[in-house]
């Protein structure tokens, strides 16, 4: 815009210079047309974008982009920057309405991407005038969001016994005590400070030693399917990385479905994992949705403490490298299973 007001005051003075040195109608009338159009043109633009509005519609991957008030001396321009909530990406496309003597522009959007995931979709539409000398601020309007979903992958699923399973399908952790009344951890001997309520009174009597029963912990359930899209100031996972870990995430959450397999998704969002339950096809559909417009989590502790918080058999996590607390996976006796990409650096000596 600067560039063009510098432009049109040269004008200005080429014109003027012109007038002076000639001095004939001709001249006199292209000063006072050089002066007069531009400012007209800016005042029309004012007084239109005080009325003008801006909505956005999608339909499938097509974003279109409406401004109501324009006019051949009102025109609008502006961009649309896009983000990928999955993969962190950011983009700008221009938008380029036409004169409208309707008082109405439209512009069509092809979205694309390369990658999966929700697209955050913000236009950017200015009011101006026809010569760009000046220009409005931003027309309100709502965001938009197109989802991309990922191209899914056959996958079979093959489950490992876990003692910690029992066969009446009531699930107790075989490695941590918990507060469930109804089953047993374990039986010791009394220490000073364990909660009296909790002392087998009639092993007590017969050992004349107090004796206590440590109640069981329950396991909340059977599959416990997490997605780590670790990206902090210090750790970034590139985009082609996170695309492939959200096709593999979600392969696995479609064949556990297509196996009768109930699971518990966990991914995070705002910076902490949310927890979804997995039974139907229709709960597949609504935590795909919810997954790939969450974005990505914001603390590394946060792993931890969600399988301490989710005892679970069977613990599946979809990972661009090996968790900083991977000694600490397994925390609750779990089988613990780590889908990383292949360029993924593995340490030599890893227990889990």
């Amino acid at each position: 815009m600067r560039k063009r007001r510098i432009i049109w005051a040269v004008w200005l003075i080429c014109a003027a210079l012109q007038w002076l040195f000639e001095n004939n109608a001709a001249t006199l009338a292209l000063l006072i047309a050089s002066v007069a159009i531009p400012l007209l043109s800016v005042a029309a633009a004012v007084r239109r974008s005080k009325s003008a509005e801006l909505t956005a519609q999608t339909a499938g991957t097509d974003l279109t982009v409406r401004v109501k008030g324009t006019g051949l001396f009102a025109l609008a321009a502006g961009d649309v920057s896009c983000e990928n909530r999955l993969t962190g990406e950011q983009t700008q496309a221009e938008l380029r309405f036409p004169p409208a003597l309707s008082g109405e522009s439209e512009y069509v959007l092809h979205v694309d991407t390369a990658h999966c995931g929700t697209l955050r979709l913000r236009p950017q539409v200015r009011v101006q005038d026809l010569f760009g000398l000046w220009q409005s601020g931003p027309l309100r309007c709502e965001e938009e969001y197109v989802t991309i979903a990922p191209k899914l992958m056959p996958l079979q699923i093959v489950l490992a016994d876990n003692t910690a399973v029992r066969s009446d399908s009531e699930k107790y952790s075989q490695n941590r005590p918990g507060s469930d009344p109804s089953e047993t951890f374990a039986i010791r001997e009394y220490v000073p400070g364990d909660p009296i309520r909790q002392i087998h009174w009639k092993l007590s009597q017969k050992t004349d030693e107090l004796m206590l029963r440590e109640l069981g912990l329950p396991i909340a359930t059977q599959i416990l399917l997490i997605f780590r899209n670790l990206r902090t100031e210090k750790e970034t996972v590139p985009a082609e990385t996170a695309d492939a870990m959200a096709k593999t995430y979600l392969s696995v959450s479609y064949a556990l479905q297509s196996e009768g397999l109930v699971h518990t998704a966990a991914f995070a969002e705002d910076g902490r994992f949310v927890l979804m339950s997995v039974e139907s096809e229709l709960d597949l559909h609504e935590m795909q949705e919810r997954f790939l417009t969450a974005g990505w989590e914001a603390e590394s502790g946060e792993l931890l403490r969600l399988l301490l918080e989710t005892p679970s058999a069977h613990v599946v996590i979809v990972s661009a490298a090996v968790p900083p607390d991977a000694q600490s996976l397994s925390v609750n006796g779990s089988l613990v299973t780590l889908l990383m990409p292949s360029q993924a650096e593995i340490p030599s000596i890893l227990e889990i």
